[in-house]
C-alpha cells in the first residue's frame, strides 16, 4: 500500500515538474503576444501622413525679396512704393492671377491694397493669405540717433512676407486658386508716426467685407517678418488656436519643428487683428518675442534673410492650402493612410495564428508529460 502510494506520488511529482517546465514558454508566449500588440498599437497611433509634391522654391522667393528692396524704402504714398506696387501687380498677372487695387485715402495720403484671385468670378474664397508691402517711414529703433528719422529698407519687415506670397502665386495649382485670395496690405507699418495708426490697410479691407464674405472665410494667414536667416516662430498669442495648431502640425510633419516652435510668444497687433476682431479665424506667422534685433532699424537689409527660411514658411502654407482645398495630389490631414488599413487586416490574423500554434505546442507537451 505504501509502496503504491509512494509510486503514484512520485509520478505526479514528475508530471508536475514536466508541466512546470512549460511555464517559461507560456510566459515567453505572453510576452511575445504583448510585444506584438504594443507594436501594432504604436503603428495604429501614428498620424496619417500627407502625400503631396511641394513646389515652393526659396531661391526664387529670395529673388522677389531682393527686387522689392531694389526700389529702396517704400513708405505709404512714396514713389518707391508706387513702383513696387506696379512690380507686384505685374508679377501676379504674369502668373495668371486676376488683380485689382483697393484704393483708399488715409490722412490725405493715397493708399492701395493689392488683391489677387484665381479668376474674376471666383465665388468660393475661403482662405486669405496676406502680407504688408509698405515699409516704416522712420528707423525709430536704430541704435544710432542720427538714423532714426530715415526710412527703413524693410527686407524682412515687409518684403519677406510679400516674397512668400509671390512665390505661392507662382506655384499654386489653378484649381486651388479658386479658393484663395492674396492680399498685399498698404499702410501697415506707420503707426505712431505723424498721428498714423497701425494696420490701416487691413482694417480698411475687413471693413469692406460683407456678411457673406466674412461667413465664408475659414482661414486668414498673415506672413510678417518671415525671412530672417535664423528665424524661429513662436505661436502668436491672439491667433486662432485651431488654425495655428494645423499650421504648426504641418511644420512638424515637414521637419520644421526647430523653426515653428511649439511655445507661445507675444500678443502682436498686426494685419490679422482686424480679422479676429470681426470674428474670422486668423493666424500671424511672425518672428516675435523678441522681434529681430534689426527691427525698425536701417540694418533691416537682404543680407539678414535667407532662401531657406522663406522656403520653410512657404512650404508650410502651400501644404495647408493644398490640403484644405483637397487638391488631387494632396491628402488632407484627416484622411486615413492606406498603411493603417492593411496593418490590422494582415497583422491581427497573423498574431492570432502564431498565438494558436504556440499554445497548441505547449499543451501538446503538457499532454505528453501527463501520459507518461
Amino acid at each position: 500500500m505504501s509502496a503504491r502510494v509512494s509510486g503514484n506520488v512520485s509520478r505526479r511529482i514528475q508530471k508536475f515538474d514536466r508541466s512546470a517546465q512549460s511555464f517559461p514558454e507560456l510566459i515567453q508566449l505572453h510576452r511575445s503576444l504583448l510585444f506584438s500588440l504594443v507594436v501594432l498599437s504604436v503603428i495604429l497611433a501614428q498620424p496619417a501622413q500627407r502625400s503631396v509634391q511641394l513646389s515652393f522654391d526659396g531661391a526664387t522667393a529670395m529673388g522677389y525679396l531682393q527686387q522689392q528692396c531694389d526700389f529702396g524704402p517704400r513708405p505709404p504714398g512714396s514713389t518707391n512704393l508706387s513702383s513696387c506696387r506696379e512690380y507686384i501687380v505685374s508679377t501676379l498677372g504674369s502668373f495668371g492671377w486676376d488683380v485689382r487695387l483697393q484704393n483708399f485715402t488715409y490722412r490725405g495720403v493715397a493708399c492701395a491694397n493689392i488683391i489677387a484671385r484665381g479668376s474674376p468670378d471666383a465665388a468660393n474664397i475661403s482662405i486669405v493669405l496676406g502680407a504688408h508691402y509698405d515699409t516704416r517711414p522712420v528707423a525709430d529703433q536704430d541704435p544710432d540717433p542720427a538714423n532714426r528719422q530715415h526710412p527703413i529698407l524693410g527686407a524682412n519687415d515687409g518684403a519677406s512676407g510679400v516674397a512668400v506670397l509671390l512665390e505661392l502665386a507662382r506655384v499654386l495649382p489653378v484649381a486651388a486658386r479658386q479658393y484663395v485670395e492674396l492680399v498685399f496690405f498698404d499702410a501697415e507699418d506707420s503707426g505712431g508716426v505723424n498721428g498714423w495708426e497701425w494696420i490701416v490697410g487691413s482694417t480698411y479691407y475687413v471693413g469692406q467685407l460683407d456678411d457673406e464674405r466674412r461667413a465664408g472665410l475659414h482661414a486668414m494667414i498673415l506672413l510678417d517678418m518671415v525671412g530672417d536667416s535664423s528665424a524661429q516662430f513662436l505661436r502668436e498669442r491672439s491667433s486662432t488656436r485651431t488654425l495655428q495648431d494645423n499650421l504648426w502640425s504641418i511644420a512638424a510633419e515637414l521637419g520644421y519643428s526647430s523653426t515653428f516652435i511649439d511655445s507661445f510668444g507675444a500678443y502682436v497687433i498686426d494685419d490679422h487683428t482686424p480679422f479676429l476682431d470681426a470674428g474670422m479665424p486668423a493666424v500671424d506667422i511672425i518672428q516675435n518675442n523678441p522681434f529681430p534685433p534689426y527691427w525698425h532699424t536701417l540694418a533691416d537689409t537682404p543680407d539678414k534673410c535667407s532662401a531657406s527660411s522663406l522656403e520653410r514658411v512657404g512650404s508650410v502654407v502651400e501644404m495647408f492650402v493644398l490640403s484644405s482645398t483637397n487638391e488631387t495630389d494632396a491628402t488632407p490631414a484627416s484622411t486615413t493612410s492606406p498603411l493603417l488599413f492593411y496593418v490590422p487586416l494582415v497583422g491581427l490574423p497573423l498574431i492570432v495564428l502564431v498565438t494558436f500554434l504556440m499554445v497548441r505546442r505547449v499543451r501538446s507537451r503538457e499532454t505528453s508529460s501527463f501520459q507518461q
